[in-house]
């Protein structure tokens, strides 16, 4: 594959991760979804991607849209089960609106693209936003074969937290289709770290096992205060 081709399927992969990790709310959304996927399974990555993309398929062709938003809503919103934080920050410091979302906000000042804040509500360090800007700045040019900015993406926000984020959501007690939109993604994140030349940090499995702790610790408190 050549860089445009290369860099189209990156863009690809961003926008689908952006997608799966937002509430899904409407059909076009779906349909978006479906589409990636399909693109996606004619050349997947590697062998585990191939069995991801299959099952992620025939779930959507057997279950429907219906079965996808239930899942989403128990993986991500959902106050009954377990809690996944979608925030870089909440993941570095146990809260949202950290250092992760001021790092991001400044890495975004930094490019000619801006949040649109009226259709996308959530934060900059947001997952599903930081995927959605990745993709952006792909296809600003395909051509690129270097983006200094993605990789400062990854350096200062995304590399420490991604994860545990992964390990979260396949782990999940609701997980079935995005069980294995985890395997998905963790493919593709080694992956991108091998393209873009990034290591993970030494010292990130101690950094997840506290924030692992952090988040646990505070869904026990939602769920006491729930309950008086």
């Amino acid at each position: 594959m050549n860089t445009q081709e290369v860099n189209k399927a990156r863009a690809l992969y961003y926008g689908l991760f952006s997608s799966l990790f937002s509430f899904i709310n409407d059909n076009e959304k779906y349909e978006n979804i479906q589409n990636i996927i399909t693109l996606l399974s004619a050349n997947p990555i590697d062998e585990h991607s191939d069995k991801a993309l299959k099952a992620m398929k025939i779930f959507l062709q057997e279950k429907g849209l219906e079965k996808l938003q239930e899942e989403n809503n128990e993986v991500f919103f959902s106050l009954s089960t377990s809690f996944i934080p979608t925030t870089a920050s909440f993941y570095a410091e146990g809260r949202d609106d950290g250092k992760k979302r001021v790092e991001m906000t400044n890495l975004i000042l930094q490019s000619k693209f801006r949040k649109d804040s009226e259709n996308f509500k959530e934060a900059e360090d947001h997952v599903s936003f930081i995927f959605s800007f990745l993709q952006t700045l792909i296809e600003q040019d395909f051509s690129q074969n270097e983006n200094i900015l993605i990789n400062d993406i990854y350096i200062n926000v995304l590399n420490d937290v991604i994860d545990l984020f992964i390990k979260k959501i396949y782990s999940h007690e609701s997980s079935i289709f995005y069980k294995e939109a985890a395997i998905l993604l963790k493919v593709f994140i080694e992956l991108e770290r091998t393209y873009l030349n990034i290591k993970i940090n030494d010292n990130q499995k101690i950094d997840e096992e506290k924030s692992f702790h952090k988040s646990k610790k505070s869904f026990r408190k939602k769920k006491k205060r729930k309950e008086t």
